[in-house]
């Protein structure tokens, strides 16, 4: 688990440089943009496309790392009364149908994925493949269902460990 737990933090870390680099490119993009609405007054929509897609990497990663974290939004009022292997059941259900989603969710990516390598189109303004702006999905369910698998293990690992006194 060790070895896990230590490509975890490089993956983390991956995470994280890509979400600063597509923060700092939505910022500066949108500045920009704004610049130019209000003083410049010239055609730029290349700022518009650069923040949609960063916002969209940023999201979809943030996702994984809420997840991974515990500080997505969840609705708790029904799991936080439950109590021992009562909540240990749940919490694995929970994680499988996790499991699921994000497999389902990461085979339509990859299908949405290969169709614009296989049609070779681009954004409308930068021509970037559009390929590239799918992958967004492939990375970040992908990330999802590799990270949350490794937290479903652990939870079935941890389901035979007694309770301590909390």
């Amino acid at each position: 688990m060790k070895t896990v737990k230590k490509l975890l933090d490089y993956v983390t870390k991956f995470e994280y440089a890509i979400m600063v680099v597509t923060f700092v490119a939505m910022v500066i993009a949108y500045f920009v943009s704004v610049i130019n609405r209000n003083f410049i007054k010239m055609s730029m929509p290349w700022t518009d496309e650069i923040a949609m897609y960063s916002m969209i990497f940023m999201a979809l990663l943030g996702t994984e790392v809420g997840l991974r974290d515990g500080t997505q939004v969840a609705v708790t009022a029904v799991t936080d009364k439950l109590k021992g292997v009562v909540k240990k059941i749940v919490s694995v259900i929970e994680q499988i149908v996790l499991e699921v989603f994000s497999f389902v969710m990461l085979s339509a990516g990859f299908s949405l994925f290969v169709k614009q390598i296989q049609t070779g189109q681009t954004t409308p303004v930068l021509k970037i493949p559009m390929a590239a702006m799918y992958f967004s999905l492939v990375l970040a369910f992908g990330l999802i269902f590799i990270i949350q698998g490794v937290v479903l293990i652990e939870k079935i690992i941890d389901f035979g460990k007694k309770e301590t006194a909390e």
